[in-house]
C-alpha cells in the first residue's frame, strides 16, 4: 500500500514538470518549461542541427504535443510525404531574432514540402547558404 501512495503522488508531479507556460503574445512574450521538438519522426526532421544545439526547437509542451500528433496524423494519409520543421524558440521564449515572433512558446515555422525531379517527397535542403529567413 506505501508503494501505491508514493506512485499516485508522483504521478502529477511528473505531469506538472513537463508542462509549459506562456506568457504574453507571439511577438512580447515569454515560456516556462519550455520543451523541444523530437529532432525526427517517421516522416519529418528538424531542419538544422546546429539550431537544435542553440536551443533554438523549444516550444509550449501542449503544441510539442500537437504537432507530433500532426505528424503521426500525415503517416496514415501521407504515406510517401516527408517533412520538416525549422525554428521555433528558445526553452524560456523571450527575443528570437530575427524573428519578431517566436517569443512564447506558440510559433513553428514548417518548410514546404517539395519533390525531387522524379516526383519522390524528399527534405527541403537546408543550410547557412540557403537561410529559411
Amino acid at each position: 500500500m506505501k508503494y501505491l501512495l508514493i506512485i499516485t503522488f508522483l504521478i502529477p508531479l511528473i505531469a506538472l514538470a513537463d508542462t509549459s507556460t506562456c506568457f504574453g503574445t507571439t511577438s512580447n512574450g515569454s515560456l516556462t518549461n519550455g520543451v523541444k521538438l523530437p529532432s525526427e519522426g517517421k516522416n519529418y526532421v528538424g531542419y538544422s542541427t546546429m539550431a537544435r544545439l542553440a536551443g533554438r526547437t523549444y516550444v509550449h509542451s501542449e503544441v510539442r504535443d500537437i504537432v507530433v500528433s500532426a505528424y503521426k496524423d500525415l503517416e496514415i494519409e501521407q504515406p510517401t510525404k516527408v517533412y520538416k520543421y525549422a525554428e521555433t524558440g528558445f526553452k524560456d521564449g523571450g527575443q528570437f531574432k530575427p524573428h519578431k515572433t517566436h517569443r512564447n512558446g506558440l510559433s513553428v515555422d514548417f518548410m514546404t514540402p517539395v519533390k525531387d525531379m522524379n516526383g519522390k517527397s524528399v527534405h527541403l535542403p537546408t543550410n547557412l547558404l540557403n537561410s529559411h529567413h
